[in-house]
């Protein structure tokens, strides 16, 4: 044949095949004329076997990322709209490809206090299922499930009496799920302006509330993590008012642990932002606190959520 544009004058194409179709073709350039032997073509078309096998392979693994991926994101619940508060989540995913984990949130208003009233209380959850695999995804689906039920199930719809519940279901049923959580009530408060914060922590990250001072308090009250070894735990809750002015920010461990970086440190940096920052429109507030922190390519799964009394 004639030379080409670059200068290839020779090529042998090879068909890459998987095992249930053509994958692509592998092509071998020589820049002069090149007679391709016996023995070169049956070493070249080995090694096109090898190379649709790794194709092969990759294109699997990208495949159940995306599987994966798709799942996580479509657990994340669309955040009801609720007079009186701002709501606001972010969900950052790990930058490595095969770094799928179990980390969620989830907000939803209770029934209402009477047929035809007004929506309830609103209920917001985070939390982190162990594990970064297809298995941490869909456990993670199993419990976000399981505490909503276990919270609708139980009036006057406790955060500590639903996580006692999820623990008890847990310690049954022959799936092994463990993690960490937050699970929160919000309620307009009595008589005055403002909500209150009602929550129970099952060994999860400690949420933070910024008051209209601009101070920034740790909710340190928590309990242990959940786990199917440490069987049911009878959880507690614990009670704090949101005056007019305050922002409550949620988040995972993916927010403040990073390799060779003090946790401590982290936290106490998080801390100082949202004091700075606070004030911000709260998804401007959650990408600032997530692109200073985690940066641009997260190690792990990330979950933001904040809410403000206006």
């Amino acid at each position: 044949m004639s030379p080409s544009p670059l200068s290839i004058t020779t090529v042998l194409c090879l068909p890459l095949w998987g095992s249930r179709a053509l994958l692509g073709v592998l092509a071998v350039c020589w820049a002069k004329r090149h007679e391709v032997g016996v023995t070169e073509r049956a070493t070249l078309t080995a090694a096109s076997g090898y190379i649709a096998q790794a194709v092969e392979r990759a294109l699997h693994l990208d495949e159940r990322i995306s599987v994966a991926r798709q799942l996580q994101e479509a657990m994340l619940t669309d955040l009801p709209v609720a007079d009186g508060i701002e709501i606001s989540a972010l969900y950052e995913p790990a930058a490595v490809g095969d770094m799928i984990g179990g980390d969620w949130y989830d907000a939803y208003h209770l029934p209402p206090a009477s047929p035809g009233g007004e929506p309830g209380a609103l209920m917001v959850t985070v939390g982190d299922i162990t594990g970064h695999d297809m298995h941490a995804a869909t456990i993670m689906g199993q419990i976000r499930s399981m505490l909503r039920q276990a919270t609708l199930d139980h009036p006057p719809y406790s955060p500590a009496t639903a996580l006692t519940a999820l623990d008890t279901a847990c310690s049954i049923l022959p799936f092994k799920a463990g993690g960490t959580l937050v699970h929160a009530r919000l309620d307009l408060a009595d008589g005055g302006p403002g909500w209150t914060l009602t929550w129970s922590n099952a060994g999860h990250p400690p949420p933070l509330l910024r008051t209209p001072d601009g101070r920034v308090a740790l909710l340190e009250e928590h309990d242990i993590l959940l786990h199917k070894d440490l069987g049911p735990s009878r959880r507690t809750e614990a009670r704090r008012a949101l005056p007019p002015g305050s922002t409550l920010l949620f988040y995972t461990d993916g927010l403040i642990e990073r390799r060779g970086h003090d946790i401590d440190v982290s936290l106490a940096q998080l801390v100082a932002l949202l004091a700075r920052h606070g004030d911000r429109p709260l998804p401007e507030l959650l990408h600032r606190i997530s692109k200073r922190l985690a940066g641009p390519a997260p190690g792990d799964d990330v979950v933001v959520l904040a809410l403000r009394v206006p």
